[in-house]
């Protein structure tokens, strides 16, 4: 992950990485929606922004929107990496696979 351009450029492009899946940010149904990117999600952008606003920074062509995505997908990918460490330390690596992974397919 040292210099893997996937979380950055896929923020830039208005797609967000959650445990549930992507989230397109482009997409109309994050217009009026007032929940976080990601519940539970410790990042600064999702304790300080809505999908509402977020989608409003993309349609306006702001570039915080894509500097905010970016910071929410590296802390994604930290904690990813983070759990998969301690699912190898712990022996469940194929577990962790089969459950976890399994939900990181594309969303709204």
């Amino acid at each position: 992950m040292f210099d893997c351009v996937l979380p950055t450029r896929n923020g830039r492009n208005a797609m967000a990485f959650t445990a549930a899946g992507t989230l397109r940010l482009r997409n109309a149904c994050h217009r009026r929606d007032s929940a976080p990117l990601e519940s539970g999600c410790t990042c600064p952008t999702c304790g300080h922004y809505s999908r509402a606003y977020l989608h409003h920074l993309f349609a306006a062509e702001e570039m915080l929107g894509p500097t905010l995505l970016s910071l929410h997908n590296l802390a994604f990918y930290s904690r990813l990496m983070a759990e998969i460490r301690q699912a190898i330390t712990a022996g469940l690596y194929g577990e962790f696979c089969a459950v976890r992974l399994a939900r990181l397919g594309a969303k709204t």
